[in-house]
């Protein structure tokens, strides 16, 4: 895993960090976010699923798709032979496989079930994910009644209610609330990594509000953080901004939320393919950002088109 600089003592990711990411085509400007690529966890994940496909002599699969990345999926699979399977029942999944957990984590009894199974298990979840699903199994046994503020049928959220035995209520926003049961007076909250903190915290405040005690966990990961500062920032410098990421990418869609709060015009794209040249026919700059498991290569890809299309623009005129 290449790109670690140290700050304050700590290790941190940088290959999300972009050496040039400002570029001009004809009359228009095209700024890229600092911040780009496939974060650390996914980076991480990828490369444990390249090198066990490389290294084991049996068929191996990942649980779920690995990230929410369509292209990075189908990578996997036609130059690593990497497929995915949806169900723990899958009869591909047997002595001589390998199974690797996709880094939204599952819930603890599924890697079991799976080594019963007799294949071989390895463990992608996002360690910080992990963290939560930590804080979730602790705020449990504490016998707090855990609260999870995020998007019930996203799997990472899956995972983390199964970490307190799903005994907990999931909260996707002020609406869900009074799902709490009312005799619940101690909460124990945790957050899905993707989510706005401003959305956070209006939800944690109401809870304050009917609580007698409220322990928070901030588990928003600092990915998140950073990448949600720059689309604040591209936003603000650009009057349109292409958002590059999977469709299912939670934090891919809260970068175009980000984005549009701020005034900017937002195009979410799961391709290059899929830019809306006529929307983008008046701008003069344009930004560009991408979810934390959108690979460069896609975002150079997308630079590369709007490069070509406004060099010809400019030509042309």
């Amino acid at each position: 895993m290449t790109g670690i600089r140290t700050e304050m003592g700590h290790n941190k990711y940088t290959g999300d960090l972009r050496d040039v990411t400002r570029y001009t085509a004809g009359n228009v400007q095209i700024n890229i976010a600092k911040h780009s690529g496939y974060c650390w966890g996914v980076d991480r994940a990828y490369e444990q699923t390249v090198a066990t496909a490389n290294t084991k002599d049996g068929p191996v699969y990942t649980f779920g798709p690995l990230i929410h990345n369509p292209q990075t999926i189908d990578l996997l699979n036609s130059k690593y032979g990497v497929d995915y399977i949806e169900e723990v029942d899958d009869e591909r999944a047997q002595e001589g496989s390998t199974v690797i957990i996709r880094t939204h984590g599952v819930p603890p009894e599924v890697q079991d079930q799976f080594r019963d199974k007799g294949a071989e298990v390895i463990d992608a979840t996002c360690p910080y994910v992990r963290v939560t699903q930590n804080y979730a199994q602790l705020l449990h046994k504490q016998k707090y009644h855990v609260v999870i503020i995020g998007d019930p049928k996203h799997p990472e959220v899956i995972s983390i209610l199964a970490y307190a035995k799903g005994e907990g209520t999931v909260i996707k926003g002020m609406q869900d609330i009074d799902k709490i049961p009312k005799n619940k007076r101690r909460l124990g909250v945790v957050v899905q990594s993707t989510l706005i903190l401003k959305k956070v915290n209006e939800i944690v405040n109401a809870l304050l509000a009917r609580a007698q005690e409220v322990r928070v966990f901030n588990t928003i990961c600092y990915v998140t953080t950073e990448r949600q500062e720059d689309a604040e920032t591209i936003a603000k410098q650009n009057d349109h901004v292409i958002v590059i990421g999977g469709k299912a990418s939670s934090n891919t869609k809260k970068l175009a939320i980000v984005a549009e709060s701020f005034g900017a015009k937002a195009q979410l794209i799961e391709k290059p393919q899929e830019i809306d040249f006529a929307e983008l026919k008046e701008a003069k700059r344009i930004g560009i950002l991408a979810g934390a498991s959108t690979p460069n290569w896609l975002i150079d890809r997308a630079r590369d088109m709007l490069i070509e299309h406004f060099t010809k623009v400019a030509v042309a005129s």
